[in-house]
């Protein structure tokens, strides 16, 4: 006999991949809020976009998978939230690029000495 499944509970891949979209989202909120200068989080800031990018087609493949309404919902809510850490990191980085860019040509290069 086998044991009675419980319906609540969620395969291991949908819970890694919310685990990763999480922390993806955690991590864009920590470089723009608590993170050094914005001119130093601009790149890692599109590293974490791409990998929400990422994050969002793993969730498309995993719905042809699990079809549970309860794994549907889960992989829709990473789905939203990677969606707006895309859009959040790419709003951040559009604002600071120009800036960040106009402070690059203010600085005369300096020298290095061997």
């Amino acid at each position: 006999m086998q044991p009675a499944s419980n319906p609540a509970r969620f395969p291991p891949r949908l819970l890694i991949t919310g685990a990763l979209t999480a922390a993806a989202a955690c991590a864009s909120w920590w470089l723009m809020v608590r993170g050094p200068a914005p001119c130093d989080t601009l790149a890692p800031l599109t590293v974490l976009a791409t990998l929400a990018a990422f994050l969002i087609s793993v969730c498309f493949r995993q719905m042809g998978r699990h079809t549970s309404r309860a794994s549907r919902w889960f992989l829709v809510a990473c789905l939203v939230l990677a969606a707006a850490t895309i859009f959040t990191d790419f709003r951040f980085v559009r604002r600071y690029r120009g800036f960040c860019e106009q402070m690059r040509q203010s600085v005369p290069a300096t020298p290095q000495s061997h």
